[in-house]
């Protein structure tokens, strides 16, 4: 789609280029016309072109990762007065449990 843009502009500014008519001025001539008046609109096209095929350029903020502590631990709520909190082995299952313990 940009390409299409950029070439539909070029060609615009070509032709807007080439609406001058070489020194024929109302059916007399007056020499060659060797004026500045192409510089406009070949920066303005330039410019037009350039800002249209030009790549856009994406900036990804870096991800937040979280590690968890391993030794951390996860309480569900304040342990009551005369009462603490202890992760122990159950022998069951051989896992860690969070329980609590009197003080």
């Amino acid at each position: 789609m940009k390409k299409l843009i950029a070439v539909v502009l070029l060609t615009l500014s070509a032709s807007a280029m080439a609406q001058h008519h070489h020194g024929y001025h109302g059916g007399y001539y007056r020499g060659p016309n060797y004026g500045w008046g192409w510089v406009a609109p070949a920066v303005i096209g330039g410019a037009v072109v350039y800002a249209a095929t030009r790549p856009q350029v994406v900036v990804q903020q870096p991800s937040v990762v979280v590690i968890p502590q391993p030794n951390q631990l996860i309480v569900p709520y304040p342990a009551p007065q005369g009462f603490h909190w202890e992760q122990i082995v159950d022998a069951s299952c051989n896992c860690n449990r969070l329980v609590i313990v009197q003080n």
